[in-house]
């Protein structure tokens, strides 16, 4: 089954649409490891789903490689994610789109609880 993405309107697969919907807007460091290469860089997640996140980064990361992030700060989980798009963002940087791949389940648990820890935090009137 196809889907319209909200973004840009074409076309993509029913799987690949993101869970819940809702994005949590929270800047996080991570490294980004490429295991087949060795190589470490660092970025930062600018927002993040159960499904997948978007990071900041100033390597260029090539659409459909996998790579393992590892969150330096809360909820400290290290995932293994491939990258499905990347933009030019500013000063030598770019936007890179993550889908998670073989999350265990319990990476998925701390990741649904974090998530939704701070969607409350974020929604209680202050």
């Amino acid at each position: 089954m196809w889907a319209m993405t909200e973004r840009d309107g074409r076309a993509a697969p029913e799987a690949e649409k993101r869970l819940h919907g809702v994005r949590l807007r929270k800047y996080i460091d991570v490294v980004v490891e490429d295991r087949s290469s060795s190589m470490l860089f660092r970025g930062a997640i600018a927002d993040i789903t159960e499904s997948g996140m978007r990071v900041i980064a100033d390597q260029y990361l090539p659409k459909g490689t996998r790579y393992i992030f590892t969150m330096k700060r809360t909820p400290h989980l290290s995932l293994r994610g491939e990258v499905r798009w990347i933009k030019p963002f500013e000063r030598d940087t770019f936007q890179v789109g993550v889908y998670f791949v073989e999350i265990s389940a319990d990476a998925s648990k701390r990741l649904s609880s974090f998530l939704e820890i701070e969607r409350t935090r974020l929604t209680i009137p202050g």
